[in-house]
Protein backbone atom coordinates (compact mmCIF):
# COMPACT_ATOMS: atom_id res chain seq x y z
CA UNK A 1 0.00 0.00 0.00
CA UNK A 2 1.32 3.42 -0.93
CA UNK A 3 0.70 6.42 1.29
CA UNK A 4 2.12 9.31 -0.76
CA UNK A 5 -0.03 11.14 -3.27
CA UNK A 6 0.62 14.01 -5.68
CA UNK A 7 -0.81 17.47 -5.02
CA UNK A 8 -1.04 19.90 -7.95
CA UNK A 9 -2.43 23.38 -8.57
CA UNK A 10 -3.39 25.04 -11.87
CA UNK A 11 -2.52 28.69 -11.25
CA UNK A 12 -4.97 30.76 -13.32
CA UNK A 13 -8.11 32.88 -13.09
CA UNK A 14 -11.52 31.24 -13.48
CA UNK A 15 -12.37 33.00 -16.74
CA UNK A 16 -9.02 32.06 -18.28
CA UNK A 17 -9.94 28.41 -17.85
CA UNK A 18 -13.58 28.87 -18.92
CA UNK A 19 -13.33 31.02 -22.03
CA UNK A 20 -14.00 28.11 -24.39
CA UNK A 21 -17.29 27.26 -22.68
CA UNK A 22 -18.69 30.74 -22.02
CA UNK A 23 -21.50 32.26 -24.07
CA UNK A 24 -21.31 34.20 -27.36
CA UNK A 25 -20.58 37.55 -25.69
CA UNK A 26 -17.08 36.19 -24.92
CA UNK A 27 -16.38 34.64 -28.32
CA UNK A 28 -14.55 37.62 -29.83
CA UNK A 29 -12.43 38.59 -26.84
CA UNK A 30 -8.77 39.01 -27.80
CA UNK A 31 -6.45 36.14 -26.88
CA UNK A 32 -4.63 35.56 -24.65
CA UNK A 33 -6.70 36.65 -21.68
CA UNK A 34 -4.70 38.13 -18.79
CA UNK A 35 -5.49 37.52 -15.11
CA UNK A 36 -6.74 39.88 -12.43
CA UNK A 37 -4.99 40.31 -9.09
CA UNK A 38 -7.46 37.84 -7.55
CA UNK A 39 -5.17 35.08 -8.79
CA UNK A 40 -2.48 36.48 -6.47
CA UNK A 41 -4.81 36.77 -3.48
CA UNK A 42 -6.28 33.29 -3.96
CA UNK A 43 -2.94 31.60 -4.61
CA UNK A 44 -1.42 33.15 -1.48
CA UNK A 45 -4.39 31.89 0.52
CA UNK A 46 -3.83 28.40 -0.86
CA UNK A 47 -0.08 28.53 -0.13
CA UNK A 48 -0.84 29.49 3.47
CA UNK A 49 -3.10 26.46 3.85
CA UNK A 50 -0.43 24.16 2.41
CA UNK A 51 2.08 25.67 4.83
CA UNK A 52 -0.18 24.88 7.79
CA UNK A 53 -0.13 21.19 6.83
CA UNK A 54 3.51 21.13 5.70
CA UNK A 55 2.48 20.09 2.17
CA UNK A 56 4.56 20.88 -0.90
CA UNK A 57 2.72 20.93 -4.21
CA UNK A 58 3.42 21.28 -7.90
CA UNK A 59 2.07 24.53 -9.30
CA UNK A 60 1.35 24.50 -13.04
CA UNK A 61 1.53 28.24 -13.69
CA UNK A 62 -0.05 29.82 -16.75
CA UNK A 63 2.32 31.99 -18.79
CA UNK A 64 0.07 35.04 -18.67
CA UNK A 65 0.04 34.76 -14.86
CA UNK A 66 3.84 34.46 -14.84
CA UNK A 67 4.21 37.50 -17.09
CA UNK A 68 1.74 39.65 -15.15
CA UNK A 69 2.70 38.64 -11.59
CA UNK A 70 6.35 37.45 -11.55
CA UNK A 71 6.55 38.02 -7.80
CA UNK A 72 3.83 35.41 -7.29
CA UNK A 73 6.03 32.87 -9.09
CA UNK A 74 8.91 33.85 -6.79
CA UNK A 75 6.68 33.35 -3.75
CA UNK A 76 5.64 29.89 -4.93
CA UNK A 77 9.25 28.91 -5.59
CA UNK A 78 10.59 30.42 -2.36
CA UNK A 79 7.91 28.56 -0.38
CA UNK A 80 9.39 25.26 -1.55
CA UNK A 81 6.71 24.33 -4.06
CA UNK A 82 7.58 23.05 -7.51
CA UNK A 83 7.15 25.52 -10.36
CA UNK A 84 5.88 23.82 -13.54
CA UNK A 85 4.22 25.10 -16.71
CA UNK A 86 0.59 25.26 -17.77
CA UNK A 87 1.56 26.68 -21.15
CA UNK A 88 1.37 30.36 -22.01
CA UNK A 89 -2.08 31.33 -23.26
CA UNK A 90 -4.44 28.54 -22.13
CA UNK A 91 -5.07 27.36 -25.69
CA UNK A 92 -6.42 23.90 -26.40
CA UNK A 93 -3.47 21.80 -27.59
CA UNK A 94 -5.51 20.02 -30.27
CA UNK A 95 -6.34 23.41 -31.82
CA UNK A 96 -2.64 24.19 -32.26
CA UNK A 97 -0.19 22.75 -34.75
CA UNK A 98 3.14 21.34 -33.45
CA UNK A 99 5.04 24.59 -34.10
CA UNK A 100 2.42 26.73 -32.39
CA UNK A 101 2.41 24.37 -29.44
CA UNK A 102 6.20 24.37 -29.21
CA UNK A 103 6.33 28.18 -29.38
CA UNK A 104 3.66 28.49 -26.66
CA UNK A 105 5.48 25.99 -24.46
CA UNK A 106 8.94 27.53 -24.95
CA UNK A 107 7.57 30.97 -24.13
CA UNK A 108 6.12 29.76 -20.84
CA UNK A 109 9.24 27.75 -19.93
CA UNK A 110 11.56 30.69 -20.62
CA UNK A 111 9.42 33.02 -18.49
CA UNK A 112 9.52 30.63 -15.53
CA UNK A 113 13.26 29.96 -15.84
CA UNK A 114 14.00 33.70 -16.00
CA UNK A 115 12.30 34.10 -12.60
CA UNK A 116 13.34 30.97 -10.68
CA UNK A 117 16.62 30.14 -12.40
CA UNK A 118 15.53 26.50 -12.36
CA UNK A 119 14.79 23.90 -15.00
CA UNK A 120 11.08 23.38 -15.65
CA UNK A 121 10.36 19.66 -15.34
CA UNK A 122 6.59 19.38 -15.65
CA UNK A 123 3.69 20.36 -17.90
CA UNK A 124 -0.09 20.24 -17.77
CA UNK A 125 -2.12 21.14 -20.84
CA UNK A 126 -5.00 23.62 -20.60
CA UNK A 127 -8.23 21.63 -20.24
CA UNK A 128 -6.15 18.41 -20.20
CA UNK A 129 -6.15 18.81 -23.97
CA UNK A 130 -3.58 16.20 -24.90
CA UNK A 131 -5.99 13.76 -26.48
CA UNK A 132 -5.76 11.08 -29.15
CA UNK A 133 -5.89 13.92 -31.66
CA UNK A 134 -2.93 15.73 -30.11
CA UNK A 135 -0.82 12.87 -28.77
CA UNK A 136 2.00 14.26 -30.93
CA UNK A 137 2.46 16.91 -28.21
CA UNK A 138 4.19 14.36 -25.97
CA UNK A 139 7.14 14.27 -28.37
CA UNK A 140 7.36 18.05 -28.27
CA UNK A 141 7.41 17.94 -24.46
CA UNK A 142 10.21 15.39 -24.40
CA UNK A 143 12.13 17.30 -27.07
CA UNK A 144 12.08 20.37 -24.79
CA UNK A 145 13.37 18.28 -21.84
CA UNK A 146 10.09 18.15 -19.95
CA UNK A 147 10.43 15.20 -17.58
CA UNK A 148 6.75 14.54 -16.93
CA UNK A 149 3.30 15.39 -18.22
CA UNK A 150 0.00 15.56 -16.34
CA UNK A 151 -2.38 16.25 -19.22
CA UNK A 152 -3.98 12.93 -20.12
CA UNK A 153 -7.34 12.46 -18.39
CA UNK A 154 -8.57 8.88 -19.04
CA UNK A 155 -12.23 9.89 -19.33
CA UNK A 156 -14.33 11.46 -22.10
CA UNK A 157 -15.64 15.01 -21.84
CA UNK A 158 -16.68 17.56 -24.45
CA UNK A 159 -13.40 19.49 -24.37
CA UNK A 160 -10.96 16.81 -23.24
CA UNK A 161 -10.33 13.19 -22.41
CA UNK A 162 -8.34 10.20 -23.62
CA UNK A 163 -10.41 7.10 -22.78
CA UNK A 164 -8.56 3.82 -22.48
CA UNK A 165 -5.30 5.27 -21.21
CA UNK A 166 -3.77 4.12 -17.92
CA UNK A 167 -5.29 5.62 -14.79
CA UNK A 168 -2.20 5.69 -12.57
CA UNK A 169 1.24 7.37 -12.81
CA UNK A 170 3.44 5.52 -15.29
CA UNK A 171 6.32 5.88 -17.72
CA UNK A 172 5.52 6.24 -21.42
CA UNK A 173 7.52 6.03 -24.64
CA UNK A 174 6.45 8.56 -27.27
CA UNK A 175 6.01 7.83 -30.97
CA UNK A 176 9.55 9.06 -31.58
CA UNK A 177 11.00 6.83 -28.87
CA UNK A 178 11.39 9.48 -26.17
CA UNK A 179 10.60 8.71 -22.53
CA UNK A 180 8.67 10.70 -19.93
CA UNK A 181 6.38 10.14 -16.98
CA UNK A 182 2.63 10.54 -17.33
CA UNK A 183 0.71 11.57 -14.19
CA UNK A 184 -3.02 11.30 -15.04
CA UNK A 185 -5.48 12.99 -12.71
CA UNK A 186 -7.14 10.28 -10.64
CA UNK A 187 -10.28 8.44 -11.62
CA UNK A 188 -12.11 5.46 -10.19
CA UNK A 189 -13.88 2.58 -11.90
CA UNK A 190 -17.40 2.06 -10.55
CA UNK A 191 -19.37 -0.75 -12.17
CA UNK A 192 -17.32 -0.41 -15.34
CA UNK A 193 -17.73 3.36 -15.60
CA UNK A 194 -14.65 5.61 -15.21
CA UNK A 195 -15.47 8.55 -12.96
CA UNK A 196 -13.22 11.57 -12.20
CA UNK A 197 -12.48 12.10 -8.50
CA UNK A 198 -9.12 13.89 -8.65
CA UNK A 199 -10.05 17.49 -7.96
CA UNK A 200 -11.21 20.70 -9.59
CA UNK A 201 -14.96 21.05 -10.06
CA UNK A 202 -15.38 17.36 -9.30
CA UNK A 203 -13.95 17.96 -5.81
CA UNK A 204 -16.31 20.89 -5.23
CA UNK A 205 -19.37 18.95 -6.34
CA UNK A 206 -18.76 15.44 -5.01
CA UNK A 207 -19.26 14.58 -1.33
CA UNK A 208 -15.95 14.42 0.52
CA UNK A 209 -16.73 10.91 1.76
CA UNK A 210 -16.71 9.64 -1.85
CA UNK A 211 -13.40 11.35 -2.66
CA UNK A 212 -11.84 9.96 0.52
CA UNK A 213 -13.06 6.45 -0.25
CA UNK A 214 -11.79 6.67 -3.82
CA UNK A 215 -8.28 7.85 -2.83
CA UNK A 216 -8.10 5.19 -0.13
CA UNK A 217 -9.04 2.60 -2.75
CA UNK A 218 -6.27 3.85 -5.05
CA UNK A 219 -3.71 3.73 -2.25
CA UNK A 220 -4.85 0.23 -1.26
CA UNK A 221 -3.90 -0.85 -4.78
CA UNK A 222 -0.38 0.43 -4.07
CA UNK A 223 -0.95 3.36 -6.41
CA UNK A 224 -0.71 7.11 -5.85
CA UNK A 225 -3.55 9.54 -6.44
CA UNK A 226 -3.01 12.69 -8.50
CA UNK A 227 -5.12 15.62 -7.28
CA UNK A 228 -5.55 19.14 -8.64
CA UNK A 229 -7.38 22.35 -7.81
CA UNK A 230 -7.43 25.99 -8.83
CA UNK A 231 -6.80 28.89 -6.43
CA UNK A 232 -10.08 30.52 -7.48
CA UNK A 233 -12.04 27.58 -6.07
CA UNK A 234 -11.43 29.07 -2.62
CA UNK A 235 -12.85 32.45 -3.66
CA UNK A 236 -16.43 32.86 -2.48
CA UNK A 237 -16.66 36.60 -3.20
CA UNK A 238 -16.49 36.68 -7.00
CA UNK A 239 -19.14 35.59 -9.51
CA UNK A 240 -21.99 36.74 -7.27
CA UNK A 241 -23.21 39.60 -9.47
CA UNK A 242 -24.54 38.93 -13.00
CA UNK A 243 -22.73 40.55 -15.91
CA UNK A 244 -24.45 43.13 -18.17
CA UNK A 245 -26.18 41.47 -21.15
CA UNK A 246 -25.20 38.05 -19.88
CA UNK A 247 -26.35 35.11 -21.99
CA UNK A 248 -28.06 32.08 -20.46
CA UNK A 249 -24.98 29.98 -21.25
CA UNK A 250 -22.62 32.37 -19.47
CA UNK A 251 -24.99 32.61 -16.52
CA UNK A 252 -25.00 28.80 -16.27
CA UNK A 253 -21.19 28.56 -16.51
CA UNK A 254 -20.78 31.20 -13.82
CA UNK A 255 -23.28 29.36 -11.61
CA UNK A 256 -21.36 26.09 -12.02
CA UNK A 257 -18.06 27.85 -11.35
CA UNK A 258 -19.20 29.28 -8.02
CA UNK A 259 -21.17 26.23 -6.86
CA UNK A 260 -19.87 24.87 -3.54
CA UNK A 261 -16.86 27.18 -3.42
CA UNK A 262 -17.83 27.92 0.17
CA UNK A 263 -17.16 24.25 0.98
CA UNK A 264 -13.81 23.89 -0.80
CA UNK A 265 -11.49 25.04 1.97
CA UNK A 266 -13.01 22.79 4.63
CA UNK A 267 -12.89 19.79 2.26
CA UNK A 268 -9.31 20.59 1.30
CA UNK A 269 -8.26 20.72 4.94
CA UNK A 270 -9.77 17.26 5.46
CA UNK A 271 -7.92 16.00 2.40
CA UNK A 272 -4.60 17.35 3.67
CA UNK A 273 -5.25 15.75 7.06
CA UNK A 274 -6.41 12.34 5.84
CA UNK A 275 -3.67 11.67 3.25
CA UNK A 276 0.02 12.33 2.65
CA UNK A 277 0.94 14.63 -0.25
CA UNK A 278 4.02 15.71 -2.13
CA UNK A 279 4.93 17.46 -5.37
CA UNK A 280 5.18 15.66 -8.71
CA UNK A 281 8.94 16.23 -8.82
CA UNK A 282 9.50 14.71 -5.37
CA UNK A 283 7.18 11.80 -6.16
CA UNK A 284 9.19 11.00 -9.28
CA UNK A 285 12.45 11.27 -7.34
CA UNK A 286 11.04 8.78 -4.81
CA UNK A 287 10.17 6.32 -7.58
CA UNK A 288 13.30 6.42 -9.72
Amino acid sequence: MTDTNIMTVDVEDWYQSSLDVLGPEHANLPRPIFPSDRVVINTRRLLNIFDEYNVKATCFILGTVTETYPNLVREINDSGHEVATHGYGHDLVYKLDPKQFQDDLKRSINLLKSITGKKVNGYRAPYFSITQESEWALDVLAKLNIEYDSSIFPIKRKLYGFPGRKSFPHNIITDNGRSLYELPVSTINIFGKILPIGGGGYFRLLPYSLVKKAISSINNKDQSAVFYLHPYELDTDELLKPLPNESKKTRFVRYCQRLNRDKTEAKLRKLLTDFNWTSAKEWINMHK
